[in-house]
This record gives C-alpha cells, structure tokens and sequence, in this order.
C-alpha cells in the first residue's frame, strides 16, 4: 500500500509539472497563444469568455500557450489599452493540439483568424511554409516566390512562384529543400501575375530540416508595400519588416526650370518641369542621399531627409536651385467607408502667392481636407466615387487656380490633385494623379 501512495503521488506531480491537474493540453484540453499582428493595437489581451487568458501581447509579438479545456469556446480580443473587445471568434480546443489566433487588421477594423498549429512533419530534407496574406484590404492578391537570388534580379528571371494569388490563408503548405543546417533563400512578395511589382523583400530567411513556418503578411504605413512575419510552428515569431520605401517627384520649380533627381542611387527623373509627377521608385529606407539639379544648377540644399521603412513618399521640388525640396508623407492605404470608398487629397507647390496663403480644393463644391499651404499637402477626405461626374477646383482665396469636370473617382482609389510651378494667368485643368 506504502509502494502505490509513493507511486501514485509521483504521478500526480509528473502531470502536474506538465500541464496541470485536471485540464491542460496534456490531460483533457489543447493550447492555445495570440499572436498580434498589427501596428494599430500598441497591446492586445485575449479572453476565454470573461476570463483574461493572455495579457499585453506588443505588436508583431507572440504570447505564450496557454491550457484550455477541449470544446468549443468564444475568445474575445480586447485592446490592451483600453479593455474594449474588438473582435470575437467562437472556436474549437481539442485535445493534445495547439492553435494560434491572429489578429490583424483589415478595412479599419481588427479581424482575426484561427490557426492549427499541428501541421505533420515534412519529409527529411525539407521545410513547410504557407502564407497569410493579411493585408488583403490593401493589396488583394500576392504572389511569392522562394529564390536564392536577390529579389531585384526577380523580373528578369524564370522562377516559378511557390505561392499565387494568395488574398488570405493558403489552405495548404508548400514544400522546399531544407538542410539541416539551414538553407538560405530571399522570399519575394509581388502583386499576383506581376513579377516587377515588389511588395515584400525578405533578404535572408534560412529554413532548416522539417521546419514548418506561416508567413504573415501586413500592411505598412504607405499602403502599398508589405510587412513580413515568420511564424514558426509552436515556436517563435520573427518580425521581417519591409527594408524599402516608395518614392516619387513632383516638380513645382519656378520659370520652367527642367529638374533631375536621383535617390539612393534611383533616378526619379531627369528634365522634368512644372507641372510633373512621376511615377513611384522603390528605394532603400532610411536616411536619403539626394543628388539634384534645378535648371543645371547642382548641389540644392537637401539636408536631413529620411524615407522610414515601408513608406509612401512625394519629393517636392518648387522655386529655384536654392529652394530645398520638401518630402511628403502619401497614405495609399484605402479608404475604409462603404459610402465615401475614395481618398481624395491636395498638394500644394505653386509660387506666386503671399506666405502662409493656404489653397482649397473642393469635390462638387465641398472642401476636401483641410487646405494645404506652400509646400504641404492638405489631409486627406473620403469622398464618394463619381463615374464621371466629379467636379474638382482649387482656389487660393478668391483666385480660381484650376477647373475639372466630369472626373471619374474610381471605388477604392486613391488620388491626389497637384498644383505646382508658377502661379497661372488663366484657369487650368487640375493635375490629378491616381495613386493606387
């Protein structure tokens, strides 16, 4: 009898140190973690019920498994700040399994989706990966691909995408050759059927012997590029955040002055005068080395510009060679309104007015933003989409700057209305420019 106590006690204290008397993934139940994959919720809590299971998972960071009970249960999410839930999804536990939820964002509101964690084994001498496309508001369907070369050699190259047309979970796992020691590959993210539009560029991933990995995409701050997560089963999360930027020029130079810029070694144009706009340059991030030349004079005063990771940006040019060019935040991401599904926005570099004069831009005679200054850009305004039937005008005080009708404002579009270079003697056509 002493012998059985003796023995029953030690078991009781193994499955205790596993999982817990009486539920835990080891006895009854399965594991469940949260996974925060957003930029707008600085924290965010998890909930069984009314029970808080998970607290304070940061941004791009993963919470710890936690042992629940097998059978259906309803989780709620809660901002970590302020305790208001912000979404909810009723699930199944079941026994000796693991799942992740993830959290993100999409169309302005916090979503989420459910994950097992207990994906088999792949054959020795390889690696699993899938991919989440999680920001599907913003760029609905991406292909990806796994190459042991640079991502910027990928449109000239005949590989094949590992992943297409991904607009949220693949429902299954791709396979790879994985060492065990690790094989390196770049993963290049583009928009489905377009190998020259990059969108992510993960330069070094090492994927090892068995590996299963979830690649989580999100939005950055300029819309259009993406941010990379690496979640490894029951395992780690590695943030692969996007080490590029977007940039464009517009020129607003006084006298028709022809203006040539390059970037980070990137020309953004060469011999453009006012009014132009060109197109957008992927560029390294951070701080921007600018070689410019405004109607042949070099070396414009360009002092202390940075491009942060993932950002949308609009390089300014306006007056003459001693005018230092002024960079622009754009927020390409799309609108968020069912009934006004547009962004519509103001930028200002037009000469010839008093300082501190600001110009208005109306949509069908109701202000759009908040007026924009010399050198600045107006907030933008969620407006209705129009099938050409808009009326655009800018005015700067009682002068009528430029007149367009019959504009079509397409649903989920971006644009913005450029005035730029001398002030006119007659009324123009605006500049509109659509940017996504």
């Amino acid at each position: 009898m002493r012998n059985e106590l003796k023995l029953f006690a030690t078991c009781l204290a193994a499955v205790a140190a596993l999982g817990g008397c009486g539920g835990g993934s080891l006895v009854n139940g399965g594991d469940v973690r949260l996974v925060n994959a957003t930029s707008a919720f600085a924290t965010l809590d998890l909930y069984d019920g009314s029970s808080k299971i998970s607290s304070g998972v940061a941004t791009n960071a993963a919470g710890g498994y936690v042992d629940l009970d097998k059978g259906s249960h309803t989780f709620n999410v809660a901002d970590g700040t302020t305790g208001v839930t912000a979404a909810t999804l009723t699930s199944n536990v079941s026994k000796n399994d693991h799942f992740t939820i993830v959290a993100y964002t999409t169309g302005g509101a916090l979503a989420t989706v459910y994950l097992s964690d207990d994906e088999g084994s792949p054959s020795s001498g390889t690696a699993k990966l899938r991919f989440f496309n999680a920001a599907a508001s913003d760029v609905a369907s991406v292909d990806a691909y796994l190459v042991a070369s640079a991502c910027s050699s990928l449109a000239t190259s005949f590989s094949a995408p590992i992943a297409t047309a991904v607009s949220g979970l693949q429902a299954t796992y791709a396979q790879a050759n994985a060492s065990g020691a690790g094989t390196s590959y770049h993963i290049c993210v583009t928009t489905a059927g377009d190998k020259t539009d990059l969108r992510l560029d993960i330069p070094a991933v090492t994927l090892k012997d068995q590996q299963i990995v979830t690649v989580i995409l999100t939005p950055t701050a300029g819309g259009v590029l993406l941010n990379g997560l690496l979640l490894n089963q029951q395992s780690t999360l590695t943030v692969a955040a996007n080490a590029s930027a977007r940039i464009r020029l517009a020129v607003g130079a006084a006298n028709s002055a022809a203006v040539v810029a390059n970037v980070n070694g990137i020309a953004l144009g060469s011999g453009l005068i006012a009014p132009s706009v060109g197109n957008y340059k992927i560029v390294p991030a951070g701080p921007l080395t600018i070689d410019m030349s405004v109607g042949g004079t070099t070396d414009v005063n360009v002092v202390g510009l940075t491009a942060p990771p993932g950002a949308d940006l609009t390089l300014l040019v306006t007056g003459d060679a001693s005018s230092a060019p002024v960079l622009i935040a754009d927020d390409n991401s799309a609108s968020t309104s069912t009934t006004h599904p547009v962004k519509l926005r103001l930028v200002n570099g037009m000469s010839g007015f008093a300082a501190g004069t600001t110009a208005v831009l109306t949509d069908d005679f109701d202000n759009v933003g908040d007026g924009a200054m010399f050198g600045t850009a107006s907030t933008y305004a969620q407006v209705a989409a129009s099938a050409a039937l808009a009326h655009l005008e800018v005015t700067v005080g009682v002068t009528q700057i430029c007149v367009s009708n019959t504009i079509t404002l397409t649903s989920g579009n971006v644009y913005t209305v450029f005035i730029l270079g001398d002030k006119p003697p007659a009324v123009t056509t605006c500049t509109l420019r659509l940017d996504r």
